[in-house]
């Protein structure tokens, strides 16, 4: 992301975050029910407003957010994500080890509870994680200066994370 001379103040003038509570709108729950396209497509408009170069290695982020969102976050929201899974589950009920190889190999991060998944810290951990082969921290927000989560959910406008910016402490996750 080339954000050139753009300060963050620049880009929140053009970019509002969405303040709702995270609670009441879990992004996890949003990204899940929402078509890729449609954020894939979102996320390139706010980008081109605020002139931000998104390239191949800030997908890859996004990317891995979003499947982390749809895969990895548990919801207390009693649907499923769509008639395929559902039915890979119903076939996996006879099957014990079925659903453990499929859980382990879409979560190596593992799993977030409900109410982690709404705080910004437990998720840049994984962030962390899943890019320390390429530089963890640092890799992270040399693409995203002001915060992965905080960043991605800005161009996304995806609702705040809890605890996403402490301005006192001047860090954004």
């Amino acid at each position: 992301m080339s954000i050139g001379d753009k300060k963050l103040d620049d880009i929140l003038e053009i970019l509002d975050p969405v303040a709702l509570p995270p609670a009441d709108y879990p992004p996890a729950i949003i990204v899940r029910d929402t078509p890729r396209e449609d954020i894939v497509a979102r996320i390139t408009s706010n980008a081109d407003r605020i002139r931000l170069e998104l390239t191949d290695d800030h997908w890859e982020v996004m990317d891995f957010l979003f499947d982390f969102y749809t895969h990895c976050c548990e919801t207390k929201d009693p649907g499923y994500v769509s008639s395929e899974v559902y039915w890979k589950y119903v076939n996996c009920l006879d099957d014990p080890g079925c659903k453990k190889k499929d859980e382990t190999k879409a979560c190596p991060y593992g799993q977030l509870s409900h109410e982690e998944s709404l705080k910004a810290y437990p998720l840049y951990r994984i962030l962390v994680k899943a890019f320390k082969e390429k530089g963890g921290k640092k890799y992270l927000y040399r693409l995203f200066p002001y915060g992965p989560l905080f960043t991605i959910h800005l161009l996304a406008q995806l609702p705040r994370l809890r605890n996403d910016v402490d301005p006192h402490f001047g860090t954004a996750y």
